[in-house]
């Protein structure tokens, strides 16, 4: 999926959400290299407040932008996708009020657990990448247990 296809402004979010900021984000984290120190970082706050571990709307169409680039993006694109995820997964959660939207087709979309049911779709691909591509074999095994585990929230520890 091109992140330019994606109507970024259609989505919803809160006042400090930059639809204009998405696109671009999405195409620096397409050209990351390995000496890049944080390549993550753009989409974390693109579709999110990366400082108060929280997704906005954008995260859901994102996810499927990321399962895009760690699909055919071979090499330190596809390790910042799937940190971009782990990092995500059980740590973020849907910005106050935001917890779910309406798409542009007028259905109900619930994020965490819809960001979960595309991550699911995308299992098989994941395993496949994982059997191929030494680098990132570990991170996508990582995000399969988290998946299994399911979205969980550690809470900090006294």
């Amino acid at each position: 999926m091109d992140p330019r296809s994606v109507d970024w402004a259609a989505i919803p979010g809160p006042k400090w959400y930059s639809p204009q900021c998405v696109a671009e984000a999405f195409r620096a984290l397409m050209r990351t290299t390995w000496a890049d120190q944080d390549p993550g970082a753009g989409i974390r706050s693109a579709v999110g407040n990366d400082h108060a571990g929280t997704l906005y709307p954008a995260a859901v169409v994102g996810t499927d932008v990321l399962l895009h680039i760690i699909s055919t993006c071979p090499g330190a694109p596809r390790n910042a996708a799937l940190h971009i995820l782990l990092d995500w997964w059980g740590c973020f959660q849907p910005e106050p009020g935001f917890e779910a939207y309406t798409d542009q087709d007028g259905h109900r979309v619930e994020i965490i657990p819809t960001i979960m049911q595309r991550l699911e779709q995308a299992a098989d691909t994941m395993r496949v990448i994982a059997e191929h591509d030494t680098q990132a074999r570990g991170l996508v095994r990582e995000l399969l247990r988290s998946l299994d585990r399911g979205w969980i929230v550690e809470e900090p520890s006294p």
